[in-house]
């Protein structure tokens, strides 16, 4: 599947964010397991995850969903998607997810990705300081 990002800006994690999730088909739980993945980029409405094995026999259906439970900053996310394109990596895979099932998902991930911005900001700014205090 091919998909065009239109989105003002994708975050990425470095490392990657840790995260659980749940596979859906047709909006049906597919599998009372809970995975682990690692989410690579984020945006408001959508992201890139790295998903195990496990995904692999679920790709063939074209309502995959999956939903996923991350923490940013402080608000504990759960967002549903739509796999909207997905690609080996190893013996995993790598899959976009796109958030138009869920609305006002995009607002509380943009607030949260301010907060823990500004937080990552201030404690750089706290490590330099005191690396110049330590100089002088």
């Amino acid at each position: 599947m091919n998909f065009k990002r239109k989105e003002g800006f994708r975050f990425t994690f470095d490392p990657p964010l840790e995260a659980d999730y749940e596979i859906y088909i047709n909006g049906q739980l597919a599998s009372m397991e809970t995975y682990h993945t690692k989410i690579l980029d984020i945006s408001p409405r959508g992201m890139k995850i790295f998903c195990g094995p496990e995904i692999g026999s679920y790709l063939k259906h074209s309502t995959l969903q999956i939903k996923v439970h991350f923490l940013l900053d402080v608000a504990h996310i759960r967002a549903i998607g739509d796999v909207v394109w997905s690609r080996p990596f190893g013996r995993a895979y790598q899959c976009g997810l796109n958030f138009s099932v869920q609305k006002d998902i995009d607002e509380l991930i943009t607030n949260e990705l301010k907060l823990r911005r500004k937080k990552e900001v201030f404690a750089k700014r706290i490590i330099h300081n005191l690396a110049l205090d330590t100089v002088n």
